[in-house]
């Protein structure tokens, strides 16, 4: 059982990921935006971060930066229905460990989550 934060300014995907991932065991905290992401990350600690590219509030790839600066043993997948090479590069340069393109089928994310944690 893993301690996941969800990043998305989408509530339909943070309830559907709460949801898929609960039901794998693992405990889910979900956030609107990438400030609301920061402050959960100051009170709580997350072996994993999947966080949406595009939060309206700030990016992903922020997250990501976040983890780096803080030395955080924290993996991080990003996600995004905008894919391009510069988002790709800019997210496995930050060190993530997937970049999935929505929309999410619910095994993809549980097999990346898994492969993630391992």
């Amino acid at each position: 059982m893993a301690h996941i934060l969800v990043i998305d300014d989408e509530e339909s995907i943070r309830f559907s990921f709460h949801r898929f991932l609960v039901k794998e065991k693992h405990s889910v905290v979900t956030a609107g935006g990438y400030l609301v992401a920061l402050a959960k990350m100051n009170a709580e600690h997350f072996d994993l971060i999947v966080a949406d590219i595009n939060l309206g509030d700030g990016y992903g790839t922020d997250i990501l930066q976040e983890v780096l600066v803080r030395k955080l043993k924290t993996r991080v997948i990003i996600i995004t229905a905008y894919p391009s090479s510069k988002t790709i590069e800019m997210s496995f340069r930050g060190n993530a460990n997937d970049y999935l393109v929505k929309p999410i089928r619910q095994q993809d994310l549980v097999r990346s989550v898994n492969k993630s944690l391992r």
